[in-house]
């Protein structure tokens, strides 16, 4: 009998399997991921390994002391202090209980202490770098933002006592339009004069120091003027007065005695500017309560006469800072020279700047050319430092030395805030709004 009739012997039916076939409703079998070992038949019965999370083999390193420097400390017993060759005591003996700095502490605080170093470094180099840009790198300046708001600016020197003629400016140098004005101030300057000491020392005698008169002016010297004793300026910047202040980069004011002369009486010398706002309340004003602004004629540039007359607060759109000298006498006193204004939009203009008078403003320069209240060398040099300083206010500066450097020079592009609206709330927190502009 062969296989397949036995197959289908005792049965009439057809062979059906043993499985019945899935129905509908039926629930789907999971889906196992097909393996080397299933596709074999051959049957997995080792329990899957659970998750060891990764440990470090040997445990982390930890720092500890000199064993020497932990006995002498008392960590093992002994209370003895440590000592030097041949039995002699350190300099430095630790404290009992006192642990001393380690290698990698000494070590980080050299780090530290070069770091520091070039940080300072760095930031001369920026003082420097700022100087030079803003056009400031003949003076010694500071930004005075507290109380007040104001700068003080003095000739410049090398390391806080020695100056240098190098940094001293020629009045009216380098412009072809000021030809006939050259000639005047080299006329005012010939008459100059300073003092030259110097100590004698004599073996077997007190040492002296002599003195005389010498032509040329001191390089601590920024111009001349009349001046008139201010206890406003000795309170704000008395402490600069030199020596106390002697340091490099630091304004410090120099006394300059009778032999510093221009050789024009009741001129004396000028050794610091001051750069504030203008007061228009001190100015000089008219029954009509306006101020007057006559600018002389100045025929050696060709400068025709004007005359006008301004509300205060017509002035002071036009009108923004002041700029005036001050001399310190041999008692230490402080005298302010005149006010020299600085006209908003024209700073690039030395011919249109304005000096205060009994009468109101006045051209400055038609006054420096006859030398009353102040000479040309003096309206020069101011009229340099506001050139100087005016990049100030874009240059990288602390917090409240920007804010005083904004509020001085921010203005003088002559750019002013049109269609604008304020004093709605008064409150901090809404000045923005307050200042805000309609177009």
């Amino acid at each position: 009998m062969s296989l397949r009739r036995d197959y289908a012997e005792g049965d009439a039916q057809t062979f059906a399997p043993s499985i019945a076939p899935p129905t509908a409703f039926a629930p789907a079998a999971p889906a196992q991921p097909a393996t080397i070992a299933s596709s074999l038949g051959i049957v997995n019965s080792v329990p899957a390994k659970p998750f060891v999370p990764f440990a470090p083999q040997y445990p982390t390193p930890q720092s500890v002391g000199s064993v020497v420097d932990d006995a002498f400390a008392g960590y093992y017993g002994y209370n003895v202090e440590p000592t030097g060759l041949f039995g002699k005591k350190k300099k430095d003996a630790k404290v009992e209980g006192e642990k001393k700095p380690g290698f990698l502490a000494k070590a980080k605080a050299k780090a530290d202490s070069v770091v520091r170093k070039a940080a300072s470094g760095a930031k001369a180099i920026a003082k420097g770098a700022t100087d030079m840009v803003s056009g400031l790198s003949r003076f010694d300046y500071k930004l005075y933002s507290e109380s007040f708001t104001a700068m003080l600016a003095v000739a410049k020197k090398a390391n806080g006592t020695d100056l240098s003629d190098k940094n001293n400016y020629k009045a009216f140098e380098g412009d072809s339009t000021y030809k006939a004005v050259l000639k005047i101030a080299k006329a005012q300057e010939a008459k100059m004069t300073r003092t030259e000491s110097q100590t004698k020392n004599v073996k077997g005698r007190e040492s002296k120091v002599i003195s005389r008169k010498i032509a040329g002016r001191n390089a601590a010297c920024l111009g001349f003027a009349q001046v008139e004793e201010s206890g406003e300026s000795k309170e704000r910047y008395g402490d600069v007065i030199f020596p106390p202040a002697a340091a490099a980069g630091i304004p410090t004011l120099v006394t300059l005695t009778e032999n510093d002369t221009n050789g024009v009486a009741g001129m004396l010398p000028i050794t610091g500017l001051v750069v504030e706002a203008i007061d228009v309340d001190a100015l000089a004003k008219g029954g009509d309560d306006k101020i007057a602004i006559s600018m002389a004629e100045v025929p050696q540039v060709k400068l025709q006469a004007s005359q006008e007359s301004l509300t205060a607060d017509e002035f002071e759109f036009q009108w923004s800072l002041c700029v005036h000298g001050l001399h310190v006498d041999g008692d230490k006193g402080l005298h302010a020279g005149p006010k020299i204004l600085v006209p908003t939009g024209k700073t690039n203009d030395v011919s249109a700047y304005g000096i205060a008078t009994d009468n109101g403003v006045e051209r400055a320069l038609s006054h420096a050319i006859k030398g009353e209240k102040l000479d040309l060398l003096l309206l020069w040099t101011s009229f340099k430092l506001v050139q100087g300083a005016k990049g100030l206010a874009n240059a990288g500066l602390d917090a409240k030395q920007k804010a005083a450097a904004q509020e001085l020079f921010g203005s003088l592009d002559g750019m002013g805030t049109q269609n604008s609206f304020s004093e709605d709330v008064d409150a901090d927190e809404f000045d923005e709004l307050n200042a805000a502009t309609i177009m």
